[in-house]
């Protein structure tokens, strides 16, 4: 590495981040984020999918929740990178605060903002064979700009797939960089970025090696991390799956990837025992820094 580049990374370094749902939902977000912190974490990935109005994060009293997880990521000095908004909106589903489906994702955007996080993702609305994929949620992205600019948030565009349970295979959804990428320039605004799970693009008929060298860092600023077989979304823990991790952290080193490293890892974590959950968030940490450090 050349001096110049030694001195622009050492300003850039790379935080590492989980996301919470399966910690969330076993010891609320107080001692997640103790636990978190201990286990040698920087940020977290405040996940809001799979979350219903009982839960305070996305019940009525949202904002004052929001405010008590801020005060406890102060405590720890922790931040909250990215979110994930709930993704049960459908087609057909109205883009406006009289959807229930989309104001939960109105109201995930908001409350993320009040902690801190500078995107959130959101997960594009699959069509019926006869629509037109692109064009339904181009309108869908932008009708979310004018809270990206009340609340100070950008959206993040996610690689993602459908289940074809016919043919036992998985079928991309605005997956490719064309695709992203062209959503991202018709979108004509700064609040909309690119996720890129890593597992998803295995799943979809790409090394991720080969899909993250077709952006650059300006466009792709978030990431979700996982390993997988190429057969099932495992989400688990790199180093469990088969894919190239190598491979994979030089393509983020080669376009000079310089946002969050984020495992989406619940599966992972859904197996782990309470006795023996700080233990493997410690390893997990652990593979986490190794990873940067072949990025940075």
């Amino acid at each position: 590495m050349t001096e110049c580049n030694a001195v622009r990374r050492s300003y850039n370094i790379m935080k590492l981040s989980i996301e919470t749902h399966v910690l969330h939902k076993r010891y609320g977000d107080e001692k997640t984020i103790s636990m978190l912190k201990k286990a040698g974490f920087d940020s977290l990935d405040y996940s809001y999918y799979w979350l219903d109005k009982s839960d305070e994060a996305m019940g009525e009293n949202y904002r004052e929740y929001a405010y008590k997880v801020k005060g406890w990521l102060k405590e720890n000095g922790m931040k909250c990178n990215q979110a994930h908004a709930p993704f049960d909106i459908k087609y057909g589903c109205k883009f406006d605060l009289s959807d229930p489906e989309y104001l939960k994702i109105v109201r995930s955007m908001e409350s993320a903002a009040i902690m801190g996080a500078d995107c959130i993702i959101v997960h594009s609305i699959d069509v019926p064979p006869c629509e037109d994929i692109f064009a339904c949620n181009l309108e869908f992205y932008k009708s979310l700009e004018p809270y990206c600019k009340q609340f100070g948030i950008k959206v993040a565009i996610e690689n993602l797939f459908r289940v074809d349970y016919k043919s036992k295979c998985f079928r991309g959804t605005l997956f490719t960089a064309q695709h992203l990428n062209q959503m991202i320039a018709e979108l004509k605004s700064p609040y909309y970025i690119v996720c890129i799970d890593i597992g998803h693009a295995s799943l979809t008929g790409y090394e991720p090696q080969d899909l993250i060298k077709q952006f650059d860092n300006k466009t792709l600023k978030a990431l979700h991390v996982q390993d997988t077989d190429y057969i099932e979304d495992m989400h688990t823990l790199p180093y469990t799956g088969k894919l190239n991790w190598d491979a994979i952290a030089s393509a983020l080193k080669e376009i000079n990837y310089n946002s969050d490293f984020t495992f989406e890892i619940f599966n992972y974590l859904n197996r782990i025992e309470d006795d023996l959950m700080e233990d493997a968030l410690v390893y997990a940490a652990k593979i986490g820094r190794h990873l940067i450090n072949k990025i940075m």
